[in-house]
Parts: structure tokens; sequence; C-alpha cells
């Protein structure tokens, strides 16, 4: 069965927990230091590695518990092509030509190292795996499709449903949702707004409550992506559980409320983490980031600093106009 997810983090993680063990791998850090730049004490150096000790011992016995999710990393086809994200017409009929790469060289322009080789790397990525995918699914494979609320993941399966629809292939197609939140056996609620956040020993967990989608859903999915390529509005956003189009200062008064609430002189890197975090509604860093060089090209900031070579474009301070 073939395993479908719209990002790179859900993909690794998927490939990390899928087979016969939960295989994780990576180095821990911990970096400690206070808002006025003096070192911690030891005694928070040893509170924090106390901590990590507990969590790492934690995550251990999670790992040991979890229910299996069988497949091969070679089953997981990721397509991260932002398709929440600017305009659906394009050279191509996949949605995966110069106008895509236009949107993910955006969103991927806070990180100028890096955004030209990420942009291009993820469009060339999702081309190939619609091509496997078409591939094993003309063989009769059947698919399995991770989709949570977020818009990124939505824009995802409608625009999935359209190639299949395409192609002429209704394959077999179950439907794993992501739950709105989930309770640890430690009492902590914990949302989550894509499967991006979904820790390697869960997806077996979270594969038991796959539907199947039947074809003719799959088809008014297909019928829904059509209008929506054809309103081809620089946003797509989840409305009370619908994808619809919207105009692209959609996600403006998030920020703004947040920004108000800052002081004259500000990071910009908190004012996206506060939104982020706060209204959790499964939008991008880069997509603020380029919002908020509106509101500076528009006047209502002005940067007081520069980020550091390497940094993000948001690794600096900006003033209130």
């Amino acid at each position: 069965m073939l395993e479908i997810v719209f990002n790179e983090s859900a993909a690794g993680s998927l490939k990390c927990g899928i087979g016969r063990g939960i295989e994780c791998g990576g180095v821990t850090a911990i970096a400690l230091l206070h808002e006025d730049g003096h070192p911690a004490t030891e005694e928070e150096r040893e509170a924090a590695r106390k901590e990590l000790a507990e969590r790492e011992a934690r995550d251990r016995r999670k790992r040991a518990q979890a229910i299996p999710l069988d497949g091969s990393p070679a089953d997981i086809l990721a397509f991260s092509a932002a398709f929440s994200v600017g305009p659906l017409t394009d050279d191509r009929p996949d949605c995966l030509g110069e106008k895509r790469l236009e949107t993910l060289s955006l969103l991927t322009g806070c990180y100028p190292a890096d955004a030209a080789d990420a942009a291009s790397e993820m469009l060339t990525h999702a081309r190939k795996n619609l091509e496997t995918l078409l591939r094993r699914v003309r063989q009769g494979e059947g698919v399995r499709v991770w989709c949570s609320q977020s818009p990124d993941e939505q824009c995802g399966l409608y625009w999935l449903a359209a190639q299949l629809a395409a192609a002429k292939r209704t394959p077999e197609v179950t439907l794993v949702t992501l739950p709105a939140f989930e309770e640890r056996r430690d009492g902590v609620v914990v949302r989550r707004t894509s499967f991006g956040e979904v820790a390697p020993e869960e997806w077996g967990r979270l594969a038991q409550n796959s539907v199947p989608l039947p074809k003719n859903y799959l088809l008014g999915l297909s019928s829904r992506w059509a209008q929506l390529q054809a309103e081809n509005a620089p946003l797509r956003a989840v409305v009370n559980g619908q994808l619809v189009s919207v105009p692209e200062d959609f996600y403006d008064p998030f920020l703004l409320r947040e920004l108000d609430a800052l002081p004259d002189e500000f990071r910009e890197a908190k004012l996206i983490g506060l939104t982020m975090g706060k209204y959790q509604l499964g939008v991008s860093d880069g997509w603020y980031a380029y919002r908020i060089g509106q509101f500076i090209q528009n006047g209502r900031l002005f940067p007081l600093t520069k980020p550091e070579e390497g940094c993000p474009t948001y690794h600096r301070i900006l003033r209130k106009a």
C-alpha cells in the first residue's frame, strides 16, 4: 500500500515508524540562555539535564509500546507542494509547473541561503513521486492518505483526487485523519495541526482509524479542485471545515492582533511565533514572513536591524510606524 503525506516532516517521521520496528536516531542538545544574556546556573543546567533524561526515557517507553505499522519506507510518497498558497493555473495540468516553483520560492524566501535549492528540490520530488504514484496505482496498489485539517494537507487531498481522476484510475483509497486533540496518559492534552507533528511511534495507532473513501466521494473532491483552480485565488483556507478560496490578506488580522500587543520595537520572530502558536491555523512561517514583508513595504513597519548571515530573514528587530 502506498502511503501519501503532504509534507517532508511527516514523511521523515513515517519512515522511522513504518516496518518492523520504530527507529529514531539523532543528537539532542539543550540551549539555556536568559533574556539579559547571562548564562544559566549549574542548578538550571542540572534541572534541564534531568528533564531531558526523563523525556528520553518516556520516548523509549512509547516506542516499546507502539502499535506496529506494516510497510516499507519505499511506499511513502510526499507531496510538499504547498497547494494552499499561490495560483493554481500553471503550464502543467498537475499544477507542478513554473507557477508552483514561484510559490515555493516565495515560501522558502525567508531562508535566503537555501531558498532556491529548497524550492526546486521540493518541486522535483513532487513530480517524481507523482510518476511513482500513477505507475504503482496502474499496477493495482491501494493508497492510504494521511490528511489533517491544515490547508496544505486538505488541498493535497483534493489535488490527489484530481490526479487519480485525470489518470482514469480509481484505486482503493483509505483516509486517516488527525484527531482534533488527544489526552496523554499523564493528563496533558495535545493538539496538532498537521501530520508533520506526529511522532514515529504514533502512526500505527492512528492507522487504526482509517476509513475507505467511496469512488464518488473522490470524484467530488476532484470536481471541487477544478472549481478552486477556476477561482485561482491567492490562498485557500479551511473555514468551518470547508476548503475555500480566500484573499491574500485573509490571515492578516491574526498577525495584526498580536502586533498590537507588542511594544513599539520587537523581534519579528516573536510576532511570527506568537501567531503560529496561539492560533494554530496550519500556516507556515514563510507565509507570515511574506505578509510582514508587505507590511514593511506599505510603511506599517520599519526594520531596525538586519538578520545575521545564514539566519532567516525574520531574525531582525522591527519598529511600528
